[in-house]
């Protein structure tokens, strides 16, 4: 009976808390947008672990969903198309370049430009124009528009989390995409004869949303489009008549220029302007630089992962029910430091016995296992002859000047040697051209680094002995090898495969292939291909 009682309160403490947390009483923005994430993370139609949640997410068969667009009557008479950086849009992005429309991307937000220009030349052909997408320097392939533009804009493709077939959105939460609809709209680029569209995933459209929960500012979209079917709003809502500059705080105008130099000219010209007093804009990732991994959530309490926007602190007043709280618990269940005489083995025996213990006390039986929703790895490519001196940083940089973008990379440089991971984020299985692709820019790789000297040392890197640290600067080119590892092919019977000179790599069928299941990344490395480089 005791034992009962006391966990009578338990029980409902938890009942309230998860009807407090999951079922709302009035839904919110934020509620419907964690219930989305949920959706596409449980449907498995997300891409990548980390690309779902607090973000507008990408999803799988986005390049069908940017195909059926494309064959729309707005998209073939427009000339000036304006596309989020959203990865779902991506693949639109492409199809708008490659059938020669006039690409507009948003400006960076320490510019003073209005937006950018993807400017390609008139005879570059199919591959050109992908490569101007996805080159990360603004000043090649852009072209900055400034405010005093005459540009009229005939298609505005946006991300969202959450659409409805009447056309209202929710897009992510910090505000900025309605914003810069908003100030395009008050320069006049949008004009009322722009169409606006969002790409979205079938999970993400809803029968309607709750009215109440949208303000003047929020932009609505005319046309909806799924990898299934294009959806046409009946009638269009009301947009925003332009920039609201009483929501607007000075630090939200320090953030984007762009909106500080319209404000001058505007004050110029007579019209005043008053700003709110109060700063209430929360900004998203303010814990972006908190420790990641499985503990980050046991020793915080009200989960301050969780980031929130202006209109979800607006809509949390009287008619929400207050958050249970939490019960605190009398024990912190923190995994045993394993010491010289215990060994590893110890401590990960007791840390894996007080998770168990945990579940297991809670009722939720079974440990469930972790979920990853990570891009498939297809192949891999082995560096080697690295020296101790050569900083991960140091191959970022020559694989960005050479168009090589891995997946992941695991870095080993302790060992003198990494593992870049590749494959097709969109899901599809790479080809053969990927895998040339990737071996041809790959081609003489080579790292050049600057050793000695009295500079400061990065950050994790061993401070340099005193006859290093006064030696003088002196720079060197160091040659790397390259290894291809193929996953999941049958396990080859082998013999040894030597390599010549010029970079290239010595292999061992059995050895080589054996040795790097477990350094080469979560996959199994069923054999090893030896390519010359």
């Amino acid at each position: 009976m005791e034992n009962q009682s006391n966990e009578a309160p338990v029980a409902a403490a938890a009942a309230a808390e998860v009807s407090s947390t999951t079922q709302p009483a009035e839904p919110t923005k934020r509620s419907l947008r964690v219930q989305t994430w949920k959706k596409i993370q449980e449907g498995k139609v997300g891409i990548g672990f980390n690309g779902i949640f607090n973000r507008i997410p990408a999803f799988v068969d986005a390049d069908k969903a940017a195909a059926l667009l494309i064959q729309e009557e707005e998209f073939k008479k427009a000339q000036h198309i304006k596309v989020n950086i959203d990865r779902a849009l991506h693949d639109f992005k492409e199809l708008s370049l490659l059938a020669n429309k006039s690409v507009y991307l948003p400006s960076t937000r320490d510019s003073p430009a209005l937006c950018l220009k993807v400017d390609v030349p008139a005879d570059a052909t199919d591959e050109q124009k992908k490569e101007a997408l996805r080159v990360q320097d603004i000043q090649k392939f852009r072209s900055e528009i400034g405010l005093d533009t005459n540009l009229k804009l005939d298609l505005v493709v946006i991300g969202s989390v959450v659409v409805s077939r009447d056309g209202y959105r929710i897009g992510r939460g910090n505000g900025f995409a309605d914003l810069d609809i908003g100030l395009l709209i008050e320069l006049g680029v949008i004009t009322p004869e722009t169409a606006i569209v969002t790409i979205v995933h079938d999970v993400q459209v809803v029968d309607t949303l709750p009215v109440n929960l949208f303000q003047k500012y929020d932009t609505p979209v005319d046309i909806i489009v799924t990898p299934t079917e294009v959806i046409r709003v009946a009638k269009r809502l009301p947009r925003p008549s332009g920039v609201f500059w009483e929501l607007l705080s000075e630090r939200r105008l320090k953030i984007l220029p762009v909106l500080q130099q319209l404000k001058e000219q505007l004050e110029k010209s007579g019209k005043k302007i008053t700003l709110k007093e109060e700063d209430t804009d929360i900004e998203q990732h303010q814990n972006s630089r908190r420790r990641r991994g499985p503990l980050r959530r046991r020793f915080q309490r009200g989960n301050p992962g969780r980031t929130t926007s202006q209109t979800d602190n607006e809509q949390q007043g009287d008619n929400t029910q207050k958050r249970t709280p939490r019960r605190k618990g009398r024990f912190i269940n923190r995994r045993r430091r394993t010491n010289k005489s215990e060994g590893d083995q110890s401590g990960v025996e007791v840390g894996v016995k007080s998770e168990d213990r945990k579940f297991d006390e809670g009722g939720a039986g079974e440990r469930r296992p972790k979920k990853k929703n990570r891009p498939h790895r297809d192949f891999c490519v082995k560096l080697t002859n690295l020296t101790r001196d050569i900083r991960v940083k140091d191959l970022k940089t020559e694989l960005r000047k050479r168009e090589c973008n891995p997946l992941s990379i695991t870095w080993k440089g302790h060992f003198g040697k990494c593992f870049l991971h590749f494959g097709n984020r969109n899901g599809a299985p790479s080809t053969q051209d990927d895998v040339d692709k990737v071996l041809k820019s790959l081609n003489d790789l080579s790292l050049t680094i600057t050793t000695g000297g009295e500079s400061a040392p990065n950050a994790g890197a061993e401070e340099p002995p005193a006859e290093t640290a006064n030696a003088p600067m002196q720079t060197k080119t160091i040659n790397v090898n390259v290894e291809l590892l193929k996953f999941g092919a049958k396990k080859n019977a082998g013999g040894n495969t030597s390599a010549g000179e010029g970079g290239n790599a010595n292999v061992n069928g059995e050895d080589g292939s054996a040795a790097n299941v477990g350094e080469g990344g979560a996959s199994r490395i069923e054999s090893v291909d030896t390519t010359t480089v």
